[in-house]
């Protein structure tokens, strides 16, 4: 409480400190929206009204949601142009503001010719994009970190980096996660390495977020899909430098140039992370609260290299040829979330992308894919007291490899969008333990998935304010471990089977309406259905362990998804409100249960092992948003999310709690942004509440809530922008709510969030 009032008074000095002490009688006003041509709100948008007749400049920047306000303007004729990198500059040459009258503006951004993607990967949705400006602002350390910032998206916290993304509570195998729409999957068994940790942050221009069971374009997106944009060349020749660093030794320089033509186009980049353990609110490194050596107590938390090339050919008016290629090489990093850290986990990524668009041919856009990405993981105790005394120099430790290889053909025509998806999917991890003489287990004994799958989907504007998008997709897959590598045995034993193979047919569909009800006014809603496969390791799994086994489920059935899905949103004269309720109905839901031991095998001594069943499961919630622009330079913005979930209770399968794991609780914030072009200021509020609906049968534990307040500063001058910003000003000790985790691996230590910590962030395009 006392720490609330805090938050709530540090934000009420920061608009003292902001709001001016006089203002002249209004002229003339302007208030608008800045969006991207899909409909997604862009904020900061440097939005700049020359006066005509006096060449007069008025200068300000669109804040949440896309919102600007310009008031006191002296009547006459203005030229208008909005801009924002990545985006076509939109140029108004010459419009007019009466005196004492107020005017409207709702201004759309295409994308840069050569950054189109002619077809977008996420198809119709509620969809919520983070730009690469706020991105570079803020002080996340990853994808995980910065989109946990926005309502309905959380993150799971394993240490200093590799935050987990977690949407509307879904998280793990019911997302998606894309990077420029290809497939990557981590190698860790327990997720060390998510899948949008394989992407630098220097790397990325804008993250898209779709929500619900929605998108057909992609097989597997149960409860969303994230799809992480990469910078592409720009015209002419552009260099781009930045430099963040921070407490705990956090450095990060980077460097990125292009050059780009109407007909050729390249781009090349690199970026060094590394950082020391942080330390909570409480003063204690996180290397303190888990078992780790007192050698190592002060080892790196990370170390990370990236390097990437893009390059990029027209050879006629409307096509495009590209060519990319990523090396991510991450040495140390410490992960107090789980048993082992990582010794090394390097990363390649490939991909070959042809679009065509023909506006006048019977196929208006084409867009065709292929890609490849593989993932190479050690991961050891070493660095533990678990280790002392083993044979080796690591009681314990795995070897994990993924790859993937897949490819798409998209199509437009009018109002049909066509699509075919491919891909193959592999995974093998080998675990070796001190106990077990290190003789090799294949925990994962190399499993691949092959997908196919095609969607359709339709679009029909009945009139200007009423829309219609429906659509369909089925797919075949079929999963297939080797069986020379599977331990049957385990199975067989506690879930009475061998099998090593599972062939899956399944539908998938959607149908959305959106109408406009009124000047600003806008509902919509949807009836979504879709399906995931079951993971490898949530099928295939095989570890033997002293007390209790790890076991996947060969039986295990695919999740089907069916939700639905309502919004409202009212934008007018610098307010915006936007409210949506969603409930799921999950089919099937994979959970992670303690199984008893069904049948006598060799070797298998435990009792009980951790498995997986399907049960069916209900997620449901709301988010609510809202942004008021007090004056042209302030603008006040907050957010509400909240989710449940609950599942059938199977007490045969030691299912006795009804709550879903790992379901966040209620989280609201209030941030309030002063930005006069030149310098710009904003104080912030998070406030989280007690999360008490947890699973006990997984031994997961209620978590306090928390209120923290952040604070950032930054100076434009010509191209160099400079930002300086603290988070967790009052160094509140505390938890977020998924800091539990499950086995084989984890610690059993929850990990606190960082304590008072200052951030800089440093960058000259030229």
């Amino acid at each position: 409480m006392i720490t609330a009032i805090r938050v709530a008074g540090f934000l009420c000095l920061i608009l003292c400190l902001t709001i001016p002490l006089s203002a002249s009688p209004p002229s003339a006003s302007l208030y608008g929206s800045i969006s991207a041509v899909g409909g997604t709100r862009l904020p900061g948008t440097v939005i700049t009204l020359n006066h005509l007749e006096s060449g007069r400049t008025f200068t300000v920047v669109s804040g949440a949601r896309g919102l600007f306000r310009a008031a006191n303007l002296p009547p006459g004729d203005y030229r208008l142009t909005a801009e924002l990198s990545g985006f076509l500059a939109q140029v108004i040459p010459q419009m007019n503001l009466e005196d004492g009258t107020t005017r409207n503006l709702e201004l759309y951004l295409e994308v840069e010719p050569t950054m189109t993607e002619v077809v977008t990967i996420i198809g119709e949705a509620p969809t919520d994009s983070l730009e690469a400006e706020a991105i570079r602002e803020s002080s996340a350390r990853d994808v995980g970190e910065a989109l946990a910032e926005t309502a309905g998206v959380w993150k799971v916290r394993r240490g200093g980096i590799a935050n987990d993304v977690v949407v509307r509570g879904f998280q793990r195998g019911d997302l998606n996660v894309f990077i420029d729409g290809q497939r990557i999957y981590g190698a860790c068994p327990n997720r060390m390495d998510p899948p949008a940790f394989h992407v630098d942050f220097s790397e990325v221009e804008r993250i898209e977020v779709s929500k619900g069971p929605f998108d057909l374009k992609s097989q597997g997106s149960l409860g969303g899909t994230v799809n992480i944009v990469t910078r592409k060349p720009e015209e002419g020749l552009k260099f781009n430098t930045n430099l963040a660093a921070g407490s705990y030794s956090y450095v990060n320089p980077s460097a990125t140039a292009s050059y780009g033509t109407p007909d050729y186009s390249v781009l090349g980049g690199f970026s060094y992370r590394s950082s020391d353990p942080y330390e909570d609110g409480a003063g204690q490194k996180f290397t303190e609260i888990t078992n780790y050596k007192a050698s190592a107590i002060d080892e790196k938390a990370f170390e990370i290299g990236t390097a990437w090339g893009r390059a990029g050919w027209s050879p006629a008016e409307g096509n495009q040829l590209q060519v990319s290629y990523t090396r991510q090489d991450v040495d140390r990093t410490l992960y107090p979330y789980l048993k082992m850290d990582a010794v090394y986990d390097d990363t390649d990524r490939v991909s070959l992308r042809y679009d065509r668009e023909d506006p006048s041919g019977s196929v208006s856009n084409l867009a065709a894919r292929a890609y490849f990405n593989r993932v190479d993981h050690w991961m050891t105790d070493d660095l533990r007291t678990s280790s002392v005394g083993a044979p080796r120099s690591y009681m314990m430790g795995t070897l994990a490899k993924t790859q993937t290889y897949g490819g798409r053909v998209d199509a437009e025509l009018s109002s049909v969008s066509l699509g075919l998806e491919v891909f193959d999917r592999f995974w093998g991890a080998e675990t070796e333990l001190a106990g077990m003489a290190y003789r090799p287990q294949y925990s994962l004994p190399d499993v691949t998935i092959r997908d196919l799958g095609f969607y359709s989907e339709y679009a029909h504007d009945f009139s200007e304010s009423l829309s219609l998008t429906a659509g369909g997709r089925i797919d075949h897959a079929n999963s297939a471990a080797d069986e020379s590598k599977a331990n049957t045995n385990l199975y067989f034993a506690y879930n009475d089977t061998r099998s090593t193979t599972a062939s899956d047919t399944f539908p998938s569909g959607k149908v959305r309406l959106n109408y406009k009800a009124a000047a600003g006014m806008t509902l919509s809603g949807g009836l979504g259905h879709t399906v995931r496969l079951p993971e490898p390791s949530e099928r295939f799994f095989a570890l033997k362990r002293m007390g209790a086994d790890w076991v996947g489920n060969p039986e295990l059935a695919p999740s089907r998804n069916t939700g639905i899905d309502a919004a409202f949103s009212y934008g007018r004269t610098g307010f915006y409100l936007g409210a949506g309720l969603y409930i799921n109905w999950v089919h099937d839901y994979v959970a992670l249960h303690d199984q008893q031991r069904i049948n006598g095998a060799p070797g298998v001594m435990n009792a009980k092992a951790r498995s997986y069943s399907n049960v069916d499961a209900t997620i449901w919630g709301g988010e609510l948003d809202a942004v008021w622009t007090l004056t042209d330079r302030l603008n006040l913005s907050g957010d509400m999310a909240y989710v449940r979930g609950t599942k059938e209770i199977s007490p045969e399968q030691n299912i006795f709690s009804e709550n879903v794991a790992e379901i966040p609780p209620l989280r609201s914030s209030v941030r309030l942004r002063y930005d006069r072009w030149r310098w710009f200021a904003w104080g912030e509020g998070v406030f989280s509440a007690r999360q008490e609906n947890v699973d006990t049968d997984l031994g997961e534990e209620a978590t306090p809530g928390y209120a923290i307040a952040n604070f950032r500063f930054g100076v434009r001058y010509e191209r160099l922008t400079v930002s300086v910003g603290v988070n967790n000003i009052f160094d509140k000790y505390y938890f977020e709510h998924l800091s539990y985790h499950r086995d084989p691996f984890s610690s059993g230590v929850r990990v606190p969030e960082p304590g008072r910590n200052l951030s800089v962030n440093v960058a000259y395009p030229f």
